[in-house]
């Protein structure tokens, strides 16, 4: 197989590809003119004639370049060389937590409560600061440093409630069918913090057993599931470490009617800590339908 050659970008030395996505490559390289090690996301050619790609991309690098959260990947610049769009990010000297389940199998719950406090603490940070919603959490955009800090990452799908305007907004929310909330699926006009905590659920439950929601569906059966009355198994029946404080937490997390989900971060954390200590939850009220099926 022929190595792929590097773009050629000024004052950047790029060593080695880390990652791709569906319109993008990450090089793991080196700034030359600051003397650190970098990641530099490139967006590919194939994007660059679109410009709501084009635009997609640079709302990404503004929003990382905006929040300054040791939990979450930074932004150093963004430039834009003979037609090609790129970003200059921190190195995280680590792996995502989706190579790491494919790799050494599902994490222990109390990993995972770890992870969700980071999350939380991070993702608050980014509503109550910026009113910044992520809009694609999943086991790929959490990533683990080698210092074990948790960072979320990609912030590609953002949405930021300050510059967000009626049915553009609306056409613009997507995000990734496996972890997707209801109301994203729905096209909601307001998308505030709620959807990336049912997502952040979605995501702990696969981390925790190895298998997503609505596992074995198409993508569009996929998101039909997340809105309709479908439910996924208690993540108990995958895994019997799993103890049933946090079946609760993941119940609560992925309810489908926004209103009756956790309203903020801080409420995620109380829980966190509360099932970390060994505390059940109050039961949902009886209308919430939740995309976990919890046995008593």
């Amino acid at each position: 197989m022929t190595e792929e050659i590097p773009p050629s970008l000024p004052h950047m030395r790029l060593d080695s590809v880390i990652g791709r996505g569906g319109m993008s490559t990450v090089w793991r390289g080196r700034d030359l003119a600051m003397d650190r090690p970098v990641a530099v996301k490139v967006l590919s050619r194939d994007f660059t004639a679109s410009s709501s790609d084009i635009q997609q991309f640079l709302n990404e690098a503004r929003m990382m370049t905006r929040v300054h959260h040791p939990g979450i990947v930074h932004a150093y610049d963004m430039n834009c060389v003979d037609g090609l769009y790129y970003i200059v990010m921190e190195l995280v000297d680590g792996y995502t937590f989706a190579q790491r389940v494919a790799r050494k199998g599902p994490i222990p719950e109390e990993d995972a409560l770890i992870i969700a406090e980071s999350v939380a603490v991070a993702l608050g940070y980014a509503w109550e600061k910026h009113h910044i919603v992520h809009c694609d959490i999943k086991p790929e955009n959490l990533m683990i440093h080698s210092d074990g800090t948790v960072k979320v990452a990609d912030l590609g799908l953002c949405r930021s409630l300050a510059n967000r305007s009626g049915a553009a907004a609306e056409d613009e929310v997507i995000g990734t069918p496996g972890y997707i909330s209801p109301e994203q699926v729905y096209g909601d006009s307001v998308i505030d913090c709620r959807a990336d905590i049912y997502s952040l659920g979605a995501a702990l439950y696969q981390m925790t057993t190895g298998h997503m929601l609505f596992e074995g569906r198409s993508n569009d059966d996929m998101l039909r599931a997340h809105v309709d009355a479908s439910q996924a198994i208690d993540p108990r029946l995958y895994s019997e470490r799993l103890s049933a404080q946090f079946a609760e937490l993941l119940e609560h997390m992925t309810v489908k009617d926004k209103s009756m989900r956790y309203a903020t971060w801080a409420d995620v954390l109380r829980d966190v800590q509360l099932v970390a200590s060994g505390h059940h939850l109050p039961p949902l009220p009886h209308a919430a339908l939740s995309s976990i099926r919890r046995l008593p």
